[in-house]
């Protein structure tokens, strides 16, 4: 089955994800939305696909069997609606959304259209986390710890916090997401975070963080993360999530995943472009309308955004957040 896609956002991730969809012989965009025109223009020339201003537009006149979300995190809620209210599968990016008010939005709409769904946590998809929870398979975990250093956002406007909602609630939700799914849910969070590398004028934004939290399962786990550093340090230190178990050891890194036992060490290493699983996911089950493809649905990925928001109020605060009282705080999506 051919799959008709319309994209949403034509900026960075929009880009991304068509390049993947490219290797994918059922996925054809056939529409390309984006507030810039040209550069609707620009992603949909190759494809031959009809460049629209307005989204809304291109869901009135097209005939879509999917549509891929890639807006700015703060102008989710919108086309997400939009686009679950036609009964359309959809694609968007992660995080969900900048406030639990939006994402409760999105989750209303998706449950009550009945529309099958996909988060951009592409981390889920790869060799290396299948890997990792094969390996894991009936054991308990006592520790979780991840740590992402990196540099100034390339993009603008995730250099603002009140846009993009910090590191933790922007990037690092994939490494915090993963350490929600090797170690169970997370029911309390303190977080404490800096801005001392920048001054306010240069960057509004936080640009040292520090997590720790509890999981239900009885594990504990933490993440440390900066904006401080410069792009080249991920040669050196990449992106992880570190797993500990009895006498077992995993590192997930975008590349692969190391274990460590004391019968020596294993290497699984991924496969393509990052960001190919989980496209190849998506449009499979849409073609075959066959949910079980689906690793990061809306409704399982919450969780993941609670935990970064409720981590940025525990650092707002100075003080141990609860999941659950902070997910009480919502009545109905409307944040209390």
């Amino acid at each position: 089955m051919s799959v008709r896609i319309g994209l949403i956002g034509a900026g960075r991730m929009g880009n991304v994800h068509a390049n993947c969809l490219k290797a994918i012989p059922q996925a054809h965009i056939v529409a390309v939305a984006d507030v810039l025109p040209e550069r609707a223009q620009t992603l949909a020339a190759p494809w031959q696909a009809t460049a629209y201003a307005d989204y809304r537009v291109m869901l009135d006149r097209e005939q879509l069997d999917a549509v891929y979300i890639c807006t700015p995190t703060n102008v989710h809620a919108e086309p997400a609606c939009a686009v679950a209210e036609r009964g359309l599968p959809f694609f968007i990016e992660k995080p969900l959304a900048l406030t639990m008010r939006d994402a409760y939005r999105i989750v209303h709409a998706v449950e009550q259209n009945k529309v099958l769904t996909c988060v951009g946590y592409h981390w889920r998809y790869t060799n290396a986390v299948i890997k990792a929870q094969e390996i894991l398979a009936g054991r308990v975990l006592t520790l979780t710890a991840a740590q992402w250093w990196w540099t100034l956002p390339p993009v603008l406007w995730l250099r603002d916090k009140d846009l993009g909602g910090g590191q933790v609630v922007d990037q690092t939700t994939h490494l915090t997401d993963l350490c929600q799914l090797f170690g169970g849910a997370v029911t309390e969070v303190y977080a404490a975070y800096s801005h001392t590398a920048y001054t306010n004028a240069e960057f509004h934004n936080w640009d040292g963080y520090a997590l720790a939290f509890k999981h239900a399962s009885g594990a504990v786990g933490s993440l440390r993360c900066t904006y401080a550093l410069f792009k080249e340090i991920a040669d050196y230190e990449p992106p992880r999530v570190d797993l500990i178990a009895r006498e077992l050891f995993l590192r997930i890194t975008p590349t692969e995943l190391t274990a460590i036992t004391p019968q020596g060490r294993q290497t699984y290493r991924n496969e393509g472009a990052h960001h190919f699983g989980i496209n190849r996911a998506f449009v499979t089950a849409v073609a075959k309308n066959d949910a079980s493809h689906i690793r990061s649905s809306v409704t399982e990925t919450l969780s993941s955004l609670a935990l970064t928001l409720a981590a940025n109020q525990s650092a707002h605060l100075g003080q141990p957040i609860q999941l659950a009282h902070f997910l009480e705080s919502f009545d109905d999506g409307k944040e209390g």
